[in-house]
């Protein structure tokens, strides 16, 4: 857990440094940018309970631990992606247009890497990504929620995405680091975990370079 921890601290030193997050923790967030956020939140969670599930299903005979762990957790990711439409509608975007927008590199890499990491080499190294996306939401979930709660006139509208997972997330955090530590020992898978969080720290901090430079075009 060691080498996982580093990577977190390095994911919130690099997010916090970027100006579009600075700004909504000031309490003045860009409502585009937010949106074109809430857009490729949308699209990589389509695919989240699904490449969850497929990770699991690799690993139950060599992991059964985690992969019980794996199918539980896919089962609470389904129909998150719907949380991001909800938010996009408060923000006045609609649907179709989400639905028709592409995810930005990053985030279109990010997809793919699941996918190769759970369903062509070694499924448990998938703890990698989820270890760094659930870090992100306890570390900065609830208070990017109250920076972007004041710039919607103090309405939960709009943000549901970010403030549930800024509150389930925290709780995740804490359930993927015992079994990360209780059920993953081997060398290897401990190699493929700290791999793939590596790749997904750099994806995920790249989005929002991304949809960033998106705004400035």
């Amino acid at each position: 857990m060691e080498y996982l921890l580093a990577v977190r601290q390095r994911v919130l030193r690099e997010l916090t440094g970027i100006k579009a997050i600075q700004t909504v923790l000031a309490g003045k967030p860009d409502l585009a940018l937010y949106g074109r956020y809430l857009t490729n939140v949308f699209h990589y969670a389509c695919h989240s309970a699904e490449v969850i599930a497929l990770a699991g299903a690799r690993c139950t005979r060599s992991h059964p631990e985690a992969s019980r762990y794996l199918m539980h957790h896919a089962e609470e990711e389904m129909g998150h992606e719907l949380w991001a439409l909800d938010d996009l509608a408060a923000l006045g975007i609609d649907q179709a247009t989400v639905r028709a927008a592409r995810p930005v590199p990053a985030c279109a890499a990010m997809i793919a890497f699941e996918y190769y990491t759970a369903g062509r080499v070694n499924p448990v190294g998938l703890f990698g990504w989820l270890y760094v996306l659930e870090a992100m939401g306890d570390d900065l979930g609830k208070r990017v929620a109250a920076g972007l709660q004041g710039a919607l006139g103090g309405s939960k509208r709009g943000i549901k995405f970010v403030a549930g997972h800024g509150v389930a997330d925290h709780e995740h955090t804490a359930d993927l680091t015992q079994v990360i530590s209780q059920h993953i020992t081997a060398p290897q898978d401990i190699a493929d975990v700290n791999h793939v969080a590596d790749v997904s720290a750099d994806l995920y901090v790249r989005i929002f370079h991304q949809i960033s430079a998106n705004g400035e075009a």
